[in-house]
């Protein structure tokens, strides 16, 4: 019988972290191979297949650290090429964790010293490893006061993504990054950082893993992170941070789509149960900035999108609950744009105290 995925994962560490400490061939002669290609797919990698290892990974940080804008993509691209892509599906779980060993200390560095595209650049490449390392490395950096440069925060949530389908990454390191994850997005300043915090969490609600990948459970957490990062944004919007329409618009059709491709009927019910009550607070948090909305078309026909999508996700999760719910299709852009607020105020009269029925207690 094969042993599973998670015990080969357990299996695997101590004997990585063995053939790294047993190691005591000197790199310094060793040519970097051109690609890591016929190490990636061993069961059985041998020292002097770690020592091209560790040459190929310090020639290739190199030109990260220290190359041109022309030169620091190739390197990127090189060190991602054996565990990132078509290519990668050949690569052992030894060769990752071999591989993760040696990279992981010098992407820190980078993350922690280096210009912003070069810890851009790490962060990408930790996203293509598949190992519980790279998730660590990731959610050191995923709030402000770890990482002050916002377009490095937007990219540690994004490269998170590649590392829920990851099943060489255990379920009880994922768990705890997307509860991390869920919290950092509560306090997060940055709005282009919340939309990739929350497509994060939207993957892993949606996510693939498989049972023994610990599917449902991460779909549950990342669920209720969800919905409580949504209930804060509106909040935030109500109290007049206006950018929040520029995160809750588009994620709107994220959540309904979750909810379209669910199938599992106490998970139904437990969405809308939990996204009812916190979207329908958008109606009064809009009401709440009319004039400042009035300000900008733009933004007045981002809130009244945010709206529309929002009555259709409301009318779809009460039906699946009561049975009773139907949609007028409101037309809350055009209303908003023509300053008219009559359709929200009748709006949020209808929507804003279903929360409060039987079918959500």
């Amino acid at each position: 019988m094969q042993p599973s995925r998670v015990l080969l994962h357990r299996i695997l560490t101590p004997v990585a972290a063995t053939l790294l400490a047993t190691s005591v061939v000197s790199v310094g002669d060793v040519t970097a191979p051109t690609s890591l290609a016929s190490i990636a797919k061993k069961d059985d990698i041998t020292l002097a297949d770690k020592d091209s290892m560790v040459a190929f990974i310090d020639l290739h940080v190199s030109r990260l650290e220290s190359g041109d804008a022309a030169e620091r993509p190739k390197a990127r691209q090189a060190l991602l090429a054996s565990v990132y892509g078509i290519s990668s599906r050949r690569a052992t779980p030894l060769f990752r964790e071999l591989y993760a060993e040696q990279l992981i200390p010098k992407l820190k560095t980078i993350m922690a010293e280096s210009d912003t595209p070069q810890r851009i650049a790490a962060a990408q490449i930790a996203g293509g490893l598949g190992t519980d390392s790279a998730v660590s490395l990731l959610m050191r950096h995923i709030t402000p006061h770890e990482q002050p440069d916002d377009a490095v925060r937007v990219w540690t949530a994004a490269s998170l993504r590649p590392l829920i389908v990851q099943i060489n990454v255990t379920p009880s390191r994922l768990n705890r990054s997307i509860g991390t994850l869920g919290q950092a997005a509560l306090v997060e300043p940055d709005w282009p950082v919340l939309r990739q915090q929350l497509e994060t969490l939207a993957a892993a609600t949606s996510n693939q893993r498989g049972e023994e990948g610990g599917q449902a459970n991460l779909m549950t957490l990342a669920r209720e992170q969800q919905t409580a990062v949504l209930t804060r944004l509106i909040e935030r919007l109500k109290d007049g941070e206006l950018d929040m329409l520029l995160v809750i618009e588009p994620h709107m059709r994220r959540i309904q789509q979750q909810f379209l491709d669910q199938n599992d009927v106490d998970t139904l019910r437990a969405q809308a149960r939990k996204t009812v009550p916190a979207v329908s607070g958008l109606y009064e948090a809009i009401l709440a900035n009319w004039d400042t909305i009035q300000e900008d078309q733009r933004r007045a026909r981002i809130a009244g999108r945010a709206l529309q999508k929002a009555e259709i996700m409301i009318v779809l999760m009460d039906n699946y609950l009561t049975k009773q719910s139907n949609s007028t299709a409101p037309k809350y852009e055009d209303a908003i744009v023509s300053n008219n607020r009559a359709p929200i105020e009748a709006g949020k009269t209808k929507w804003a105290t279903l929360g409060d029925g039987p079918a959500y207690q």
